[in-house]
């Protein structure tokens, strides 16, 4: 049996609605060596019964379902089965374009040093996907970089935030093998991390400009909605695992302006939280406030904190 080129990775939960024209964008890529495998994290709607009319018709797609876990766990588990040597990850709500497979497949051909290639991404409305944008809002102003070269130099700009969709990139498998994959208990911002470590490894990238390329990501109000406490306390672990990457690679020319910038981030997001629970959970702030005093050496300020334990004072938190 032939083993596919691409391996393409679903990870969903409860989309059965949406999941339908997910897989349609798959069935019609004009490159048609690939399997694709749907992780279903356990749905409780109708999304197994549509998958596997899918299978009955196209012996590509393959269904797994795990028991509920995080999104980074289906991706990583339908990784572990897959046998293709280029990877491709779509999110269950969204689409790709016909072409994205067979024109990112040239670009590998063409550039044989690189690791990864990357296409930019058009937004939709939920019901409207003729009228597609470069963003999340209607500024439509392109945010995403284009960029050839090695990807120590993006770096920087990745720090900040993700440079790129979740299926803009088709990536060599050796990514995969070299990363490890994603971080089991990140549920949010898994994929800006996982990237970041990518990037740490200072592989050759290639944009994709072909329009027929790119990534189609639907907005609808579940794709929205966000729970901000959990937001950041899944952005501080992912700071925290990056500053472990960025210790590993103590030769970039930027290592310590990296370091401090992510420090910097860090001490934000305790106090954010901090000032999040002040309402709610007095010990939960106080913890937060404790990670802040130590990670910025205010030590008068932790001696305080420490005493209204005791003293059931409120702390005041710093701005």
């Amino acid at each position: 049996m032939e083993l596919p080129e691409v391996s393409i990775i679903i990870p969903t939960f409860n989309y059965g609605h949406l999941i339908e024209e997910t897989l349609e964008s798959i069935s019609n890529q004009s490159f048609e060596n690939w399997e694709c495998i749907i992780v279903d994290n356990e749905s409780t709607d109708n999304t197994e019964e549509v998958v596997k009319q899918w299978i009955q018709k196209d012996k590509r797609f393959k269904y797994l379902k795990i028991k509920h876990s995080t999104t980074s766990t289906c991706r990583n588990k339908g990784l572990e089965i897959s046998r293709g040597k280029f990877l491709q990850f779509v999110d269950a709500d969204d689409q790709i374009s016909e072409g994205k497979l067979e024109n990112q497949l040239e670009l590998f051909k063409a550039n044989t040093n690189a690791s990864i290639v990357y296409s930019n991404a058009k937004y939709y409305d939920h019901g409207n996907s003729n009228k597609l944008r470069y963003t999340l809002d209607e500024s439509n102003t392109p945010w995403m970089v284009e960029f050839t070269g090695y990807s120590w130099e993006l770096l920087p700009q990745m720090l900040k935030k993700n440079l790129f969709v979740i299926s803009s990139p088709l990536l060599k498998r050796v990514v995969y093998e070299e990363t490890q994959g994603f971080l089991d208990k990140l549920n949010w911002v898994e994929d800006w991390e996982f990237y970041f470590r990518c990037f740490a490894n200072n592989y050759y990238v290639v944009f994709d400009n072909s329009e027929n390329s790119s990534s189609l990501i639907r907005v609808h109000p579940k794709s929205l909605s966000r729970n901000k406490i959990r937001m950041k306390e899944q952005s501080l672990l992912a700071r925290n695992e990056v500053m472990i990457t960025l210790n590993s690679i103590n030769k970039h020319p930027q290592f310590l302006l990296l370091k401090e910038d992510n420090h910097k981030q860090l001490l934000f997001l305790h106090k954010s939280l901090a000032k999040e629970y002040s309402s709610t959970s007095s010990f939960q702030s106080k913890k937060h406030l404790i990670n802040y005093s130590l990670k910025s050496k205010e030590y008068k300020f932790l001696l305080k904190i420490i005493l209204s334990f005791f003293m059931n004072t409120k702390i005041e938190i710093p701005d």
